[in-house]
């Protein structure tokens, strides 16, 4: 929009004048001398001839690539508000069409200027309709205006209908993997993209999740195409080259257009271009990401006051429900509440409840389990025993998975012949009145089949694993030694989601008591699963740094670890003694020297020793920083944008000595108040402490 305010000084009587103009593509906008500029001048050139009347401009408002069906533009807009403030008289268009194609919406704007008092004025058409012969013809202008928006967009319809029925691609952006071929006039692939998508199709038909199939991605550098897109007002900008996420690939997956035919209005037709992946693998990966099929696991965020690392992990042995943690009215001698976990069943029916494991005391158990997947990494024959046993498991099994999986071929064949009769039935037309009940049991077969599809990816992924053996003990046991390492460092929420990540089940059972045990000992019998896969990746990628995908969907079998433990009693000077399968002591309290205890850094000691180390040595990257400390490189940036904290919260930090206030101020934390400014900082960080 553009305003001016020039009024002859020698007119008395003066009327103001506002021009409106209206493009409906963008092709139209931009050029040498587009449309708009052509329609203002004709316009000018009007209020020219009309200067003696007092006619002067005060405002051209534009809306360059709007459609004329809704008055919902931000050009008619203001001059609606302008025509409300009394700043216009006359409305000047070069054509009536120009302001509106709908007389749904003519009627009330035409009021509108007449309670304003306001003339709809064209150069090139006789808009009044102060009599009614002129109101009917404006009206008829209106409704062939809308008679040409209608049709066109009908024919339109048809056309693309019509080159969709013949496989032609039918226009709009090219989509990734493809080219857009002159001499060919269609599509052709594009090398290294059709390579990715090949690679995305298979990565989900092998049943990975869509987020690591775009953490894949992203980590190597892939990038969406490079797109640029013209706005309205002419300029153009890039809007590709962007990570991918999981929404890209769900839309990537799902288009008909890589297994090489074209959809339009719901019907898929046979496509002129070449596929890129084929039908099988098209339908696999489709039926691997239906959200139907596979839903999300609920994850529900529910308080959890005194922190059970093991909740919703543990689970009763003899009643099969969960443990739920629980805190009792009485006091430690640190002044907090015995922590507890108590079977899901006394828990429903109180003490009429015949569970032999009632309650567990927390703190005991959660150091069984923890100490324990800590220990086996200094005993890694558990570990090779505990996986010869499960590839013995996988091989008596093979034969069952064979036989499922050809039962299940079975079944995708006789889904598919049925598939094939309901569609033969519905292009014949015989049966019309049940068209509709066809192509409902059509759906409800496809549905089906990829329920089977998905059925047999999870059974070929098994068989072979069966064939192939199981993990290898040396990583599965550096694995386990730096998750004891790397535990005790993290806050309460990386705590948890790390156990998460790798431990599926703790399933708890009381065993009987031995005659040499002092009073108040507990002896159980605890059952781990691991998911091994996300063990390694875990702690090879440090998962804990880079939030990374958590899918629950594995395909392999989960490694179980047994183990008989003794629980002291409160105070005891034991808490946690393994029995089997290797005896070793848990929680020892040993009173150390308090001259030799190192006192505790923060992590902002070692953010500013690395930026002194990329500030003084001109070649070291952080990418090459990151190797040398065994992290990866987005560790090293969490670190380092500690320095962006205000000076007095820095100093806090560097002051900071005991364990306890390292924890109170983690790293995480403290990443919420690096993008605030410093005074937002330091009233965020009072109340910290």
């Amino acid at each position: 929009m553009s305003v001016i305010q020039s009024q002859p000084p020698h007119v008395r009587a003066t009327v103001p004048v506002a021009i409106y103009t209206r493009v409906s593509t963008a092709n139209q906008v931009g050029g040498r001398f587009d449309s708009c500029e052509s329609q203002a001048v004709i316009c000018r050139e009007h209020i020219a001839k009309h200067a003696a009347a007092g006619w002067f401009e005060v405002a051209c408002f534009s809306d360059p690539a709007y459609s004329g069906s809704s008055m919902n533009r931000p050009g008619i807009r203001a001059l609606m508000r302008q025509i409300e403030a009394g700043e216009v008289k006359v409305v000047l268009i070069f054509k009536l069409e120009r302001v509106l194609r709908s007389t749904d919406e003519w009627g009330p704007f035409r009021s509108f200027l007449q309670k304003h008092r306001c003339k709809l004025v064209s150069p090139t058409e006789d808009l009044t309709d102060e009599s009614p012969s002129g109101r009917l013809k404006n009206n008829l202008l209106m409704s062939v205006a809308e008679y040409e928006r209608l049709n066109i967009a009908e024919k339109i319809r048809i056309k693309l209908n019509e080159q969709a029925k013949r496989g032609y691609w039918t226009g709009g952006l090219v989509p990734y993997g493809y080219r857009y071929d002159e001499t060919l006039q269609g599509l052709s692939p594009e090398p290294a993209e059709a390579a990715v998508i090949v690679r995305i199709f298979e990565m989900a038909a092998r049943l990975i999740s869509l987020a690591q199939i775009a953490n894949t991605l992203n980590d190597e550098g892939v990038r969406t195409r490079v797109r640029y897109y013209q706005r309205r007002s002419g300029q153009r900008e890039n809007i590709g080259q962007k990570r991918f996420r999981t929404d890209i690939l769900r839309r990537l997956i799902t288009r008909p257009l890589y297994a090489g035919k074209v959809r339009m209005n719901g019907l898929e037709f046979p496509g002129q271009h070449a596929a890129l992946v084929s039908p099988e693998l098209w339908e696999r990966a489709n039926a691997a990401i239906n959200k139907a099929i596979n839903p999300p696991p609920r994850r529900f965020s529910s308080r959890d006051k005194h922190f059970h690392v093991l909740k919703g992990l543990a689970h009763c042995g003899v009643c099969g429900r969960a443990l739920i943690p629980n805190a009792s009215g009485k006091l430690d001698p640190t002044g907090k509440p015995y922590r507890y976990y108590t079977c899901g069943k006394l828990h429903k029916e109180r003490v009429d409840a015949a569970c032999p494991l009632k309650h567990v005391a927390a703190g005991p158990l959660e150091l069984a389990v923890l100490g324990f997947l800590g220990e086996c990494s200094r005993h890694p024959e558990v570990i090779e025993a505990t996986l010869q046993s499960l590839r013995q498991r996988g091989q008596s099994d093979r034969s069952v998975v064979r036989s499922q999986l050809t039962e299940l071929e079975q079944q995708l064949a006789e889904n598919s012949a049925q598939i094939r009769n309901c569609a033969k039935a519905i292009a014949q037309g015989g049966v019309a009145a049940l068209t509709d009940a066809l192509r409902d049991e059509v759906e409800n077969l496809q549905l089906g089949r990829q329920r089977l599809l998905v059925e047999r990816g999870r059974l070929q992924a098994e068989l072979a694993e069966c064939d192939q053996g199981a993990h290898n003990a040396e990583r599965i046991r550096q694995s386990l030694a730096r998750f004891a390492e790397l535990f005790p460092q993290l806050s309460h929420d990386q705590q948890r989601d790390l156990i998460t990540l790798f431990l599926v089940r703790v399933e708890v059972r009381p065993t009987k008591p031995s005659t040499n045990q002092p009073p108040g000992t507990r002896n159980l019998e605890l059952r781990l699963k691991l998911r091994v896969e996300r063990l390694l990746d875990g702690m090879e990628e440090r998962l804990v740094v880079e939030q990374r995908d958590v899918s629950p969907r594995s395909t392999q079998r989960p490694l179980s670890l047994a183990l008989d433990v003794s629980l002291g009693s409160a105070g005891s000077a034991v808490p946690v003694r393994i029995v089997k399968p290797f005896p070793c002591e848990l929680g020892v309290r040993r009173r150390q020297p308090e001259a030799r205890t190192k006192p505790a850094q923060h992590a902002i000691h070692r953010a500013r020793a690395w930026q002194r180390r990329l500030d003084n040595e001109p070649g070291l990257k952080r990418l090459h920083l990151a190797k040398e400390e065994n992290l990866s490189p987005a560790s090293i940036t969490q670190h380092l944008k500690l320095l962006l904290l205000a000076d007095e919260i820095q100093a806090h930090l560097l002051n900071l000595t005991t364990e306890r206030e390292v924890r109170r101020y983690s790293l995480n934390k403290l990443l919420l108040l690096v993008t605030l400014p410093f005074d937002e900082q330091r009233s965020f960080f009072c109340t910290w402490t």
